[in-house]
């Protein structure tokens, strides 16, 4: 099995993306950035490379197009070079300026925690990681490790020293047309991970609901409630206008609710059929409370995050 975080799409013709997505929180929490490279292929075989760049603090967003030849990742490890910059398990090294703005800067990844993958566990996505042309694959990188550095950015100088990252990735057609998505790494502390994805997912000509959501602190808990494992939804509840949802899940852990509230965002680019055309809103602020118990009703983990990545597309 082709480890996930590896380049996927070396023998594409058309219609397909794959993106990367740096989350990076700083130590006093007042820094906040997502920095996502990636390629995209259109219905007409058209290519080309990007870098997106989006700033928690003040929702400004920049796309930075690249020509695809720019654009390289070697088959047998995670890597990502697109012209100056470069994206592996180690760090980050950024080197933008051009007409849209200038991003640089390095920045280490240490005390890494991998999400766990093996031919039995091939992802977050469990056993439709193996189903073949899929809309959209989800994998999970990093569930988390420590930053140093700093990213120079549009000129202010973002300090990342001792703060928190995470990284994921999709690829595929398009995005879902309707979907949720959270990540959180700061509840009181910056030991837990957690991450909820809900879509609604085509398939031999219809439709179902998927969804995972995965808690672990790294020592005690870890817990995954997803369709595939036979957990189930008790209560689903989403509004676009207001920013929220919330949910009530059981499964075999036991059982998981959760409540989650968009404040600020940005504007972000995301594919229909390899087209970087369509516009999602993503938060970098967003606040979730989550409570987990076990199988006899006690309660294991409960907390709230205020640095929470968030989408909603309905």
């Amino acid at each position: 099995m082709k480890n996930p975080a590896y380049f996927q799409g070396k023998y594409r013709k058309r219609r397909y993306f794959e993106g990367w997505y740096f989350k990076c929180i700083s130590a006093d929490r007042k820094h906040a950035i997502a920095i996502i490279p990636g390629m995209a292929i259109d219905p007409q075989g058209r290519r080309h490379s990007f870098i997106q760049v989006i700033n928690a603090v003040s929702g400004k967003t920049w796309y930075h197009h690249f020509p695809y030849v720019d654009f390289h990742s070697p088959k047998n490890r995670f890597e990502i070079r697109i012209s100056k910059n470069t994206f592996n398990s180690d760090g980050l090294v950024m080197d933008i300026n051009n007409e849209e703005g200038r991003i640089s800067g390095q920045l280490s990844f240490t005390d890494i925690h991998k999400f766990p993958v093996n031919w039995y566990n091939p992802g977050i996505m469990g056993p439709f990681t193996y189903i073949p042309f899929m809309e959209c694959y989800h994998a999970i990188i990093h569930l988390q490790h420590k930053l140093s550095g700093t990213i120079e950015l549009d000129g202010e100088i973002l300090d990342f020293t001792d703060g928190v990252g995470y990284i994921e990735k999709d690829y595929g057609r398009s995005f879902p047309r309707t979907y949720t998505w959270l990540q959180a790494s700061h509840f009181g502390s910056s030991d837990q991970s957690f991450v909820f994805s809900r879509a609604q997912i085509p398939l031999l000509g219809g439709e179902f609901s998927g969804f995972f959501a995965y808690f672990t602190d790294f020592s005690n808990i870890t817990v995954c409630f997803a369709t595939y494992n036979h957990s189930k939804f008790i209560d689903w509840q989403v509004d676009a206008d207001k920013r929220t949802c919330s949910g009530l899940l059981t499964g075999p852990s036991g059982m998981l609710s959760f409540k989650a509230k968009m404040l600020g965002g940005g504007t972000l680019r995301a594919p229909i059929d390899g087209l970087m055309d369509r516009e999602i809103i993503e938060s970098i602020t967003a606040q979730v409370s989550i409570k987990i118990t076990n199988r006899r009703g006690q309660i294991i983990f409960q907390g709230m995050s205020n640095q929470t990545g968030m989408e909603i597309c309905l």
